[in-house]
Parts: structure tokens; C-alpha cells; sequence
């Protein structure tokens, strides 16, 4: 849209000393003719454009052009930049040219003092595409149909009105209206597969709506008391995890004594050390670890 190339221009003429009609015609793909009617229109609007000519002439704004500037500390504007650093972790394009926006409206250098970064290795490109199809799909209150894998692995086909996107502990939900279940559910996008857009619904009554998502997104897991020996070799990898007051030296090993959820994650957290834990207690989770190490040894046996 033509509004949306003159504030591009604009941006990029409040962060540069000059800038040529053919990098812009190039850049936005259109002639140096419609480059030089957008200058019209922006000097038409009140803005003091000036174009010059010689190798170092181009396209400028005149010195004394600001925009009005909104009263924000320079700690405020970081603790902006971080927020929007970490929008990018929803994978929506806008927010890359929002900061570029934001450091042109207060004059300012972008920093790269913080670096997130999202990326899950080995995640298929289609990861993106579903953001943005949840993403439409909340915005146009369209509802969206997927099959989903639940932690039972059971695949069922579900289709949601869909209300909010929740980030939590490294990964991603959507919140929305089951029409199969009847009921509000969170869904965990990982788990969702071959996701389409369908009908329109009406938005829902909010009264109780957040109520419940609160709920849902906030209901712990069932803890069990687990006490546990780490191998010294991969005391690194308990930091993340443990509190360091809880990671008791002993000869040999390191021992844990906590409460954990008891969920999926526990039994691939402790698969994952291999030779390098020992379950103390409780006894029904060494059964069960020992009964899934078994199932895995009989794979490659003949």
C-alpha cells in the first residue's frame, strides 16, 4: 500500500543523510518516477524532503525535521527494546520494522546488547507458518481445525474458536473454545499437525473467558518427593535446573532431594542422563524408569 511505502520512507530518511530514488525504487520495487511523486506527497504533507544532485546528493529531510518525541528515559527505551526483542519469539514479522520505527522516533542507535533466539534445532519451516495462521485465525475470529497428539498419545481431530497464545517454559500453547470436548482447552502447538482455517464464529462472551485460562494455564502438576544421584560429569546440566543450595557434594555423586511435577518431561529428564543418575526414591519411578529401559534394550536385540 502506498501509505505504508511513505512511512518506510519516511524512516528511512529520519535514519539516513541521504538516500537515492533508484536504492528506494529497487528496495520497494517500483520506478524512480513513482520514488519521486511519494517525495511530492510527503512534501505536500508538510515534510521538509529536499532533493540534491551530485554523486553525494540524493534524498533528504532538511535538519530541523523531528517528529514529536514522547518523554522516555534512555532506561525506558531498553527495557522497550527488550520487550520487543522478546515479541520476536513469536515468530510475527511486524516487529522488526516496529523497532526500526521506534529508534528512528527518538533519534537513537539500536543497540544489539541482547540477543533471543527461539530457534529450536531441527524445527520444520511449516512452525512459522502455523504462528501465522493462529495468529489470523484469533485477529478474524476464524475458528481452526487440526489434529492433535495428545500426552496419552491419542490423536483426536479438534476444531477451536481460537483466544489467546500462551508462551510458558520454553514452549507454546493456544487457548481457545473445543467444540469437541464442549469446553475450554489449551492445546499445546507442538503437538498440533495439518492445522486449516474454517468458518467464522462469533466472539465469545469474555465475562469468564480469562477466568479459566488462568486457571488452566496456571494449574500445577501433581509433585512427587524424588531424591536423586547425579554423576559429577554432568553437574552443568543440573545448574539450569536445581537450585545450587539443593545439590548436595558427595564422594562420587551429586544428590538431589526435591519435588518435581510428575509429567512426560520427568521420565525424558531422567532417561536423558543415561548411566549418570540413580533414582533413590521413589520406588514406583525407579519401576517405571527401569521398565522403559528395558523396553528400549529389547529394540536392539535380535
Amino acid at each position: 500500500m502506498k501509505i505504508d511505502r511513505l512511512l518506510e520512507i519516511l524512516i528511512l530518511l529520519m535514519n539516513r543523510e541521504h538516500i537515492q530514488a533508484k536504492e528506494l525504487a529497487s528496495r520497494f520495487e517500483v520506478s524512480t518516477r513513482t520514488i519521486y511523486r511519494d517525495i511530492d506527497t510527503l512534501s505536500l504533507a508538510g515534510i521538509p524532503v529536499q532533493m540534491t544532485r551530485g554523486r553525494s546528493g540524493g534524498i533528504s529531510l532538511m535538519s530541523h525535521f523531528t517528529l514529536a518525541k514522547i518523554p522516555v528515559t534512555p532506561k525506558e527505551k531498553h527495557v522497550i527494546q527488550l520487550a520487543l526483542q522478546n515479541l520476536k519469539t513469536t515468530h510475527f514479522p511486524e516487529i522488526n520494522p516496529l523497532m526500526q520505527k521506534f529508534t528512528a522516533l527518538w533519534e537513537a542507535e539500536e543497540h544489539d546488547w541482547i540477543v533471543i533466539d527461539p530457534a529450536e534445532y531441527g524445527a520444520p519451516p511449516e512452525r512459522n507458518e502455523l504462528f501465522d495462521l493462529m495468529k489470523y485465525c484469533i485477529l478474524e475470529q476464524r475458528k481452526l481445525a487440526f489434529t492433535y497428539h495428545n500426552s496419552n498419545r491419542e490423536t483426536t481431530t479438534r476444531e477451536i474458536a481460537p483466544i489467546k497464545l500462551w508462551y510458558r517454559g520454553n514452549a507454546w500453547y493456544v487457548f481457545g473454545y473445543c467444540f469437541l470436548r464442549q469446553a475450554y482447552r489449551l492445546f499445546h502447538v507442538h503437538r498440533i499437525s495439518d492445522p486449516h482455517v474454517t468458518t467464522h464464529f462469533e466472539p465469545l462472551n469474555a465475562e469468564n473467558i480469562f477466568t479459566i485460562f488462568r486457571e488452566q494455564a496456571t494449574t500445577p502438576a501433581t509433585k512427587i518427593d524424588v531424591t536423586l544421584e547425579f554423576s559429577n560429569a554432568v553437574y552443568y546440566r543440573l545448574l539450569p535446573i536445581f537450585p545450587v543450595d539443593i545439590l548436595e557434594q558427595r564422594s562420587g555423586h551429586i544428590q538431589v532431594k526435591t519435588k518435581i511435577p510428575k509429567t512426560d518431561w520427568l521420565y525424558s529428564f531422567l532417561l536423558s542422563f543415561g548411566p549418570d543418575v540413580k533414582i533413590i526414591a521413589p520406588e514406583e519411578l525407579r519401576v517405571e524408569i527401569q521398565t522403559n529401559l528395558e523396553k528400549a534394550i529389547q529394540n536392539y536385540q535380535s
